[in-house]
Parts: structure tokens; sequence; C-alpha cells
């Protein structure tokens, strides 16, 4: 790792980065509240908590919001960065700890440009297209169990998503043909203007009777190239430790710290 990404770099790189749904409503003050549209279940979430509120007026104010939307929970993603810390006051109202994820992030450069060798039976791709963009979809709804793209919202995604200014894209894992993982890269600005580029990685599933076949491996190895490509200069990642962040260890990302996420019945 660079001594450029130091790691309170990296993790400020983290904390101003949180997962937003399109069409997703929200309402930014000194900390993020954002109520997911229905496809992704309608959940209420506050994030990026950097106030110089106390916390209990912090989470009055979410709690509010959360109820004028007609919410009976509230999501809050935690971590050793959250000013004030919430998690006490959290626990104290009967908040369930629902997920923990690792901060992971790997160092970019010339020498992930080159596709790797890959078993003749997976293919990756980047999506080009809407049709691409639809079997990205049909992985996604089986992975997370969300609602499928509308026409509508497909080709609104689709437009987004190639447009010529676009810092997203998407990638597919084929196995014998079939759809059988995706995976999303944001590129975002670096917290410090001379470091350039940082890839959000992101989104990362495979359905769950191709698994442990290598597709995941595939997904990351091929948004690490392209991002590469890209000119990014890290490739960062928030890995639930249950699952996905074992892996990004073995292909070579560090740890810097870890967020929580707590669901409070309001």
């Amino acid at each position: 790792m660079s001594v450029d990404w130091d790691p309170p770099t990296v993790l400020r790189a983290a904390a101003a980065w949180s997962w937003v749904p399109p069409d997703a409503e929200c309402v930014v003050t000194d900390v993020t509240l954002t109520r997911w549209p229905a496809w992704a279940h309608g959940r209420v979430v506050l994030t990026g908590i950097a106030s110089a509120r106390a916390p209990e007026e912090v989470m009055r104010s979410a709690v509010e919001q959360a109820r004028t939307w007609g919410s009976d929970t509230l999501g809050v993603w935690t971590s050793a960065s959250s000013t004030p810390d919430l998690t006490g006051l959290l626990l104290d109202r009967g908040a369930r700890l629902e997920d923990t994820v690792d901060v992971l992030a790997r160092r970019l450069g010339p020498d992930l440009r080159e596709p790797p060798e890959r078993d003749g039976r997976l293919d990756v791709r980047r999506v080009t297209d809407v049709d691409g963009l639809r079997d990205a979809d049909r992985v996604d709804t089986a992975v997370w169990d969300q609602q499928p793209m509308d026409d509508d919202r497909l080709a609104e995604t689709a437009r987004t998503l190639l447009s010529d200014d676009s810092r997203e894209l998407r990638v597919v894992a084929y196995q014998d043909g079939e759809p059988v993982a995706s995976a999303g890269v944001t590129l975002a600005a670096a917290p410090r203007p001379e470091l350039g580029t940082v890839a959000r990685l992101w989104g990362a599933g495979t359905v769950p009777d191709r698994r442990g076949r290598g597709a995941y491996r595939a997904v990351l190895e091929e948004r690490l190239r392209l991002s590469a490509a890209a000119g990014a200069s890290l490739a960062l990642v928030k890995g639930r430790i249950s699952t996905s962040a074992r892996l990004l260890r073995k292909a070579g990302f560090e740890r810097f710290g870890q967020e929580n996420y707590y669901r409070l019945t309001l």
C-alpha cells in the first residue's frame, strides 16, 4: 500500500461512501437519511454520521423523519469514525446488530490491466447494452431478494450506466452461457486530489446454485482490471465478515476497520 494511501485516508474514503439506490429519497444535513424505493424493500437508513449534535438529538431527528416517511424501523450504519457514536444509544433502545462489514482496500497499478487466464467455461463481460443489464438484474434478483427491474427502470438504468460521462460500470460472469454472478464499480474522487480516483466495489453476488466455482473471484478480478485501466489508484470494498471479507483478504485486500449495521424498531 502506498504511503499516500495511509490508513486514515483510506478510512476517510470509506466514510464518504454509502449506497443510495436509484430512485431513493434523501435528506442530507450533517448526516444522511435515505428512504430506499419499494423495489429495494423501502428501508430508511441513517449514514454519513458526522455531527456536532448530541447523540440523542441526532437520533430524535432521524426517528421523526423515518416516521414521517411511514417506516416502523430505522437502520443505522456506524463506524469508529462516526461522530457522535450512536452505538450505546442504539443498544439501550433495543436495536439489533444485523450486519458487520470489514473496510478493505487494495492498491491498483498497471500490473492489473491485463485480463487473467480463466477456465474456458467461465466468461466475464462488461455490461454494454440492455441485454447485459437484464442479465445482471437476473442475478441481482436471485441474490438480493429484490424486485426485478420493469421495462422503464431497465431503460433508465441503461441510459445512465451507458452514458459517455458515466462513472459506474457493471460486469456479469457467465457459466455455460448462463449469467451466474454480477458486480458493480463506482469511480469516485479520492479524499485528496493528488490521489486521483478510488474504485468503490459493490454488489458482488453469485446465484446460490453456482457458488464455489470461481465466479465471485472472476468478477472481482475483472473489476480490478477495469478500475486500473480507468486510472483508479485504490480499490475500496466493504465486505461482510460472514461471507466475502475472507475471500477479499485472500485476493490481496488489507483490512482497515469495520462498520456495523443496526436495526431499530420504532
